[in-house]
């Protein structure tokens, strides 16, 4: 179906729910239902942009989430989106919170991946406007491990009111394969009649959390973590990713209704790229091995304001010893409560050269966004 009239229906189709659950009575069988828009001015000087230096207006990405307990024991949870290209469901998971041994819980069905602090964040969480680049330049797919996933958990006590989150992953991993482009030789497995680089076969990955909270006071807390993922990026030629990762994150409450949050990662990229070598009609491999990391702060004041800033380095991969980075500022004002909130966000980006070559121009960019939410879900989280 073309993706236009799939999002119409689909639309159409939680229209109609969004109307039963308003005219029906209030009764466990009813999901919580919710709707998250983010409309956004944006303007750049970016010479590649085709409105280079004009304010651009964008719907922005829209949600609509489900969910509710399914028995004393799970949940479940779906996020379908709507954006440009039609809707499609993000997010569609159960978790099973209590009744298993050793206080294990168990989340299953495609959902983000929690590799760092960050990536399982939805994006109308943050508090500047776009996600840092080296999440998406190190972390596979485009959505980076938005895939189907079984994942299981559990929660250990420290002394002292601290606690302990162990968790591994297994994912499908169909988010690690990496495109090859055929060489045009008759040997070639990608032209016909060649059996291809194996693109549909399963390609299992796995995804392993440590993060340790230790508590500061009465309110505020330090958490730090430690990811790493694993996972097949050409099944023909057996060559694979490797991401490692560590991560902060503090929240220091200084009153009631005022706190500064710090956060920071650092990633390191460890990737095998497959390419196929004509005369010894083999697969053989280059090896990228980048690193780089962000980190924010943003201060929150009064309940409504916040501000901050932020700034991020890495090597790009395939880069030639490049390094990018980009410096923004960002504040943020709730009017009333959180359901509506206002965002705007500058940021100065220098994309890197190898050593010898003259720096391209850089970017600068602004954007206003706004955050609105009906339901239970709020947009932010105070």
């Amino acid at each position: 179906m073309h993706p236009f009239r799939h999002g119409a229906a689909l639309a159409a189709l939680a229209l109609a729910g969004i109307t039963a659950v308003a005219t029906a009575q209030n009764t466990s069988l009813n999901p919580n239902l919710s709707l998250i828009g983010q409309p956004a001015m944006r303007w750049s000087d970016d010479a590649s942009d085709p409105a280079r230096k004009r304010p651009r207006l964008e719907v922005g990405e829209t949600e609509i989430m489900l969910d509710a307990p399914l028995n004393p024991y799970a949940r479940g949870l779906a996020t379908i989106t709507f954006g440009e290209e039609g809707a499609e469901v993000e997010e569609a998971y159960f978790t099973l919170l209590r009744g298993l041994p050793g206080g294990l819980a168990i989340k299953g069905g495609k959902y983000r991946s929690g590799f760092g602090r960050l990536n399982g964040a939805h994006g109308h969480t943050y508090p500047f406007a776009e996600r840092f680049r080296v999440l998406a330049s190190y972390l596979p797919g485009e959505e980076s491990l938005n895939e189907p996933a079984v994942q299981v958990s559990e929660l250990i006590a420290l002394p002292g009111d601290g606690s302990l989150t162990l968790s591994a992953d297994w994912l499908q991993g169909d988010s690690f394969r990496l495109e090859r482009t055929s060489t045009g030789a008759g040997n070639d497995p990608l032209e016909p009649p060649g059996a291809g680089d194996r693109a549909l076969e399963p390609r299992a990955a796995g995804l392993g959390r440590l993060a340790a909270f230790v508590p500061v006071g009465d309110r505020s807390g330090v958490e730090l973590g430690f990811s790493a993922l694993e996972g097949t990026n050409n099944v023909a030629a057996a060559t694979r990713t490797t991401v490692l990762g560590g991560d902060l994150k503090a929240k220091l409450w200084n009153s009631a209704s005022s706190y500064l949050l710090v956060q920071g990662e650092y990633l390191a990229l460890d990737r095998d790229r497959a390419d196929w070598d004509v005369a010894g009609a083999r697969y053989v491999s280059s090896n990228e091995r980048p690193s780089g990391g962000y980190v924010f702060a943003d201060c929150n004041w009064a309940t409504r304001y916040n501000a901050g800033a932020s700034f991020e380095r890495f090597a790009p991969p395939s880069a030639g010893g490049a390094w990018d980075q980009a410096v923004g500022v960002f504040a943020g004002l709730a009017l009333m409560e959180e359901t509506t909130v206002f965002r705007i966000a500058w940021e100065h980006y220098q994309a890197g050269a190898p050593a010898g070559d003259p720096l391209p121009d850089p970017v600068q960019s602004f954007t206003l966004r706004v955050v609105y939410s009906m339901g239970p879900h709020k947009a932010h989280q105070f």
